[in-house]
């Protein structure tokens, strides 16, 4: 049965929890191989920079793949886009656990990032085919729960696999998962987008589209607010396990429960996303979760500055700074998707190459003065949301808010 709007169905509990599992494509991929950075650098004789560059050339991947993938999807539609580009992801993922040395590491974990971005790209662009414009907020904060849940598994499983067998296992683990994103795009996810609402399909066509997106001041304040908020994330995520292990001084398993702690804030903070929206406008939910993330980055680097920074101060500042994570990103990727109108596939991929490119750019800064202190990456975790809260502002002025 088709909706009046075009939509084909409903977007149910289960719909949701599939494009959910296939989201976490990205944060499973650079979440449950973190606790083996150490590992990768002893095993492969790279320095803790040169390590990090597996994490940036999946980003500057996914950034591409992005772009690319979205506005594909709206020509030739979601669902064989989506099974493509995931069989190429489970390939890449068995590939980077037989990988000999650093170089080529990084080269697949490139290609990896590319064909796994269809995981959330896709994902969103479903979310905005089949929700109707007044349940986008509550919709999208369900879709980041399911995706912020992957980082809650993925950081104490592979802190296990590495435990048990190294990095390899750990990769190999990811490959399984894969695997089954790969059976769940072609078992449970429906085309969204029929035949009549897809775009010509030529290079033309797609650049229009981008053009007139690009031109929307409105959209394009939401997008760099929602890779702020992205880059944020990605600040702490790519110096977590060596700030964490490093410079407290905590084992590989004890960092896997912190980071699943902080995996459960961003599910929190998307949560009560969902809960403000009946009450709050959606720019009024994204301030607060940009005011939140920065002042607990701001404790956080002062206490880093001063040799302050313990344990106990530790966690409950990046588990306040992640909540604002997940209510950022939650809020700001609906109000960017919902601000592109009909053309979500080609809205949601300008979303996640910005997502991914301003990550890529901040993901290897927390490490640039070595393993021993965390006061680079506070400082870029603080930087990021001023930027987003920046960005949000001039996008609210730019139109009226959405409810």
């Amino acid at each position: 049965m088709t909706h009046p709007s075009g939509r084909a169905r409903r977007l149910g509990p289960g719909m949701t929890a599939a494009l959910g599992y296939l989201a976490m494509a990205g944060s499973l991929s650079t979440d449950l191989y973190l606790p083996a950075f150490p590992d990768i650098a002893g095993d492969l004789g790279a320095s803790a920079s040169v390590v990090q560059l597996t994490l940036t050339a999946f980003l500057v991947g996914s950034a591409c793949g992005q772009l690319v993938i979205g506005s594909v999807s709206d020509v030739f539609g979601r669902r064989r886009t989506l099974i493509a580009a995931l069989a190429v992801f489970t390939a890449c993922c068995f590939l980077a656990a037989a990988s000999p040395v650093i170089g080529m590491l990084v080269t697949v974990r490139c290609i990896q990032g590319f064909a796994g971005a269809a995981g959330s790209v896709l994902a969103r662009a479903v979310v905005s085919d089949l929700s109707a414009p007044e349940d986008a907020v509550r919709a999208f904060s369900r879709l980041w729960i399911m995706t912020a849940l992957g980082p809650a598994v993925a950081s104490p499983l592979g802190a296990w696999l590495t435990e048990v067998g190294g990095w390899r296992t750990a990769l190999l683990g990811l490959a399984v998962l894969a695997a089954g994103m790969l059976t769940t795009a072609a078992l449970a996810i429906p085309e969204s987008l029929p035949p009549q609402r897809r775009h010509p399909p030529t290079p033309r066509a797609i650049g229009r589209t981008m053009a007139r997106l690009l031109r929307d001041r409105r959209f394009v304040g939401w997008v760099i607010s929602f890779g702020a908020a992205y880059a944020a994330l990605m600040s702490y995520i790519g110096s977590s396990s060596f700030i964490v292990q490093d410079v407290l001084g905590i084992s590989p398993f004890g960092y896997g429960l912190t980071f699943t702690a902080t995996s459960v804030a961003v599910m929190a903070g998307a949560w009560l996303s969902g809960r403000l929206a009946a009450r709050w406008r959606p720019a009024r939910i994204l301030r607060f979760g940009q005011l939140l993330a920065l002042s607990a980055a701001l404790v956080a680097a002062a206490l880093a500055a001063t040799q302050s920074l313990t344990l106990v101060t530790y966690l409950p500042l990046v588990v306040a700074f992640c909540a604002g994570c997940g209510t950022m990103m939650s809020t700001g990727s609906a109000l960017a998707v919902r601000a592109a109108g009909p053309t979500a596939g080609t809205g949601s991929a300008l979303l996640g190459f910005t997502q991914f490119l301003m990550g890529a750019i901040v993901s290897p800064l927390g490490g640039i003065a070595g393993t021993t202190t965390a006061v680079p990456a506070t400082i870029v975790m603080a930087v990021s949301p001023a930027i987003g809260l920046i960005a949000a502002s001039l996008a609210a002025r730019a139109a009226e808010p959405v409810r």
